[in-house]
C-alpha cells in the first residue's frame, strides 16, 4: 500500500509499462501522478496498491481514499473527473490471483472505505465483479451502477495513413479535402507541439480556445485552478510520443489544439479547444484528423474519441466502447446510510434502461416527459455536455 507520493513516483516505470501493456493512456503515472499533485481533492490520501510476484510488479491499482462531509470514505481512481477509460491495471491472466490480493488490501485500509468506486470504466471491466465476493468473510461488497454513456472510437487500420480517409465517404473527403486546401491557402498549418518551449503557449491556448466555446453557457470543466499546472506538469513527464498536442495554426496564432494521450496500441483524445471565428475552415476536426494519421503512421490500431455522440465524433467514428458508472459498497455500519446516498443515481439509471426497452409509442411518451420535467426550471436534470466537451469527466 503506497501512501506518499515520491514513493508511487519511483514506481513509474514499472506502472508505466503496465499501462502501456493494457492500452490505457489516462492511467500512465505521469499523467496520473501529476492530477494527484494539482487537483488531488481536500480531504483524500493516496492509496496506490502494488501488487507483486517476488519481485515483480504484476498489477496496481491507481487509488487513493476521499472522505467526504456527511463521513463517507471512497476508493476512487486517481484523476477522477478529468479522465475516462481507467481501471485497474493487471498482467493478462493474473487476475483472479490479484483480485485476492486486493481484497486483502481493501480489507486493511484506513480510514476504512465505505464506496470502492469504478468511474468511467470500460463496460467489458470485470473488476467490481471479481473483487464482489469480500475476503475471508470479513468484507462483503454490493455492487452498483449508476450512469452508463457510449464512447465513440475509429479503428485505426494498417497500412498508409491517407487510406483511412480513402474509405471514408466521398462527402467527408471532400469536405476535409476543402478545409485543407482553404487553411494552406491562408497560410495556416495542422502541426504537433513538440518542442517544450511551446508546450506551455500551447497548454494555454487549449485552456483559453475551451473556456470561449463556454461562453454564455456555463463554465468549463477545465476552468477549475491546477488543470493547467496537471497539463504542463503531464507533458513533461509523458513527453510528445506519449502526450500529444495537436494545434492548427494560422497568422502565428494557434487557433485550435488538441490534447491526446497515447499507450500501447489505443490513443485517447481527452479535450481541446478551437476559435469560432474560424470556423470556416473547421480546425477542430482538421486537428483530429491529423492526429489521427498520424497515430496510424506509429502503428496504433484505436482512437478513443471520449464519452458523448457529438456530430463531430460521429464523423470519424466506425464503432463505440460503452463506460460506465458504478462500483462496491461495503456492508458496514454505514452500510444502509450509503445505500439511500446512492439511490437517486442508481435508480435514475434503471428507470432509462426501462424506458429503452418499452414498446417505441411507450418510450416517446415517456421520454417527453423527461424533456417536460427539464423544462419546468430548477431541479431539473442538466443537458448533455456541448459539443466543446470531449467527454473525460465526471457522471
Amino acid at each position: 500500500m503506497i501512501e506518499d507520493v515520491a514513493e508511487a513516483e519511483s514506481l513509474a516505470p514499472e506502472w508505466d509499462a503496465l499501462a502501456v501493456a493494457r492500452s490505457l493512456p489516462l492511467c500512465a503515472p505521469g499523467w496520473m501522478l501529476s492530477w494527484w499533485r494539482h487537483l488531488a481533492p481536500p480531504a483524500s490520501e493516496l492509496r496506490v496498491v502494488a501488487v507483486r510476484d517476488g519481485g515483480r510488479l504484476v498489477a496496481l491499482a491507481p487509488w487513493f481514499v476521499q472522505v467526504g462531509t456527511g463521513g463517507r470514505t471512497d476508493v476512487r481512481f486517481l484523476g477522477a473527473e478529468l479522465s475516462d477509460r481507467v481501471d485497474v491495471l493487471c498482467e493478462s491472466g493474473r487476475e483472479r490471483e490479484v483480485a485476492e490480493a486486493l481484497r486483502r488490501a481493501l480489507a486493511q485500509l484506513r480510514p476504512r472505505p465505505d464506496v470502492i468506486a469504478f468511474e468511467a470504466v470500460p463496460i467489458a471491466s470485470l473488476w467490481t465483479r471479481r473483487l464482489a465476493g469480500g475476503w475471508d468473510g470479513r468484507m462483503r461488497f454490493a455492487r452498483y451502477r449508476n450512469s452508463a454513456y457510449p464512447a465513440p472510437a475509429v479503428t485505426l487500420p494498417p497500412g498508409p495513413p491517407g487510406e483511412w480517409l480513402a474509405r471514408r465517404s466521398s462527402n467527408f473527403r471532400s469536405q476535409m479535402g476543402r478545409m485543407r486546401r482553404r487553411l494552406e491557402q491562408r497560410g495556416g498549418a495542422v502541426r504537433q507541439i513538440v518542442e517544450p518551449a511551446e508546450v506551455d503557449g500551447a497548454v494555454s491556448a487549449l485552456l483559453e480556445l475551451n473556456a470561449g466555446r463556454w461562453e454564455g453557457r456555463g463554465v468549463s470543466n477545465l476552468a477549475r485552478p491546477g488543470v493547467a499546472e496537471l497539463l504542463r506538469d503531464a507533458a513533461r513527464a509523458l513527453g510528445p510520443e506519449r502526450l500529444r498536442l495537436w494545434a492548427v495554426e494560422l497568422d502565428g496564432e494557434l487557433i485550435s489544439v488538441q490534447l491526446f494521450l497515447a499507450a500501447g496500441e489505443e490513443i485517447k483524445y481527452w479535450n481541446g479547444g478551437w476559435s469560432e471565428a474560424h470556423a470556416d475552415v473547421k480546425p477542430s476536426m482538421l486537428t483530429i484528423l491529423a492526429a489521427l494519421e498520424d497515430a496510424i503512421a506509429r502503428g496504433q490500431t484505436r482512437l478513443d474519441l471520449g464519452v458523448g455522440e457529438h456530430p463531430y465524433k460521429m464523423r470519424f467514428a466506425d464503432t463505440e466502447d460503452t463506460l460506465t458508472w458504478g462500483g462496491l459498497v461495503v456492508r458496514n455500519r454505514r452500510w444502509p446510510r450509503t445505500a439511500a446516498e446512492l439511490a437517486p443515481k442508481v435508480l435514475r439509471y434503471r428507470a432509462k434502461l426501462l424506458v429503452r426497452r418499452l414498446p417505441e409509442p411507450l418510450a416517446e411518451r415517456a421520454a417527453s416527459a423527461v424533456r417536460a420535467r427539464r423544462a419546468a426550471g430548477p431541479g431539473s436534470e442538466p443537458e448533455p455536455e456541448s459539443e466543446s466537451e470531449s467527454g473525460s469527466g465526471s457522471r
